[in-house]
């Protein structure tokens, strides 16, 4: 074999192992705000399809685990429970698995008080796709959270519920981008390009 060949075959070796480097430095996360059992069982979380919420969800969450994006889960603490309480737990349809960030809060901004910002950073993070509840408070609150981050902030239009009517949702849906979020339907995402770091194309 040629020093020249070699050379060449040593250079594709090296660009091949690195085509998964660069995939798996993911800049975009999940983020899942405040399912947890007591508010599944107990409120109407009816996403703007009329899809119950954690329906909706673990189709989102196995679609962005299978394109490799983190997935980061917010809890609410809730003083008529324990923190250990079931009724505080994530729905077992769409649990947590190992290595997945669970973060705990006490006000509506996942952001305020917590180490999101910190986990976010070890990612290296920065774009959210937020989902989950309620949407009239812990949703609107995080979004604004981000944008105040500086986080390329995308809210999933179907992926979201609580606090209102399905007109509540639509209002939220079309003021978000007035505040700098993107508003997009889970179903035309491409996690995948996210997951690479592509250009997005919402």
């Amino acid at each position: 074999m040629t020093s020249r060949k070699a050379s060449l075959l040593c250079a594709a070796a090296v660009l091949a192992a690195l085509v998964p480097l660069a995939c798996a430095a993911c800049d975009t996360a999940l983020l899942v705000i405040d399912v947890q059992n007591a508010y599944v069982r107990t409120l109407d979380l009816t996403t703007i399809d009329g899809i119950p919420l954690v329906d909706r969800l673990v189709e989102v969450i196995a679609t962005a685990r299978a394109a490799g994006l983190p997935v980061i889960y917010i809890q609410q603490r809730d003083p008529r429970f324990s923190v250990g309480s079931p009724d505080l737990a994530i729905p077992e349809a769409i649990a947590p698995r190992d290595g997945d960030p669970t973060i705990w809060k006490s006000h509506p901004d996942a952001f305020r008080a917590t180490d999101l910002q910190a986990t976010l950073v070890r990612l290296g993070t920065r774009r959210l796709l937020i989902c989950g509840l309620a949407t009239t408070g812990c949703v609107d609150a995080t979004v604004f959270g981000a944008i105040q981050h500086t986080y390329e902030t995308w809210v999933l239009a179907d992926a979201h519920s609580g606090g209102g009517s399905l007109q509540t949702l639509a209002y939220y849906n079309s003021t978000w981008p007035v505040v700098g979020a993107t508003v997009v339907r889970s179903d035309v995402i491409d996690f995948a390009a996210l997951a690479c770091a592509a250009p997005p194309s919402p």
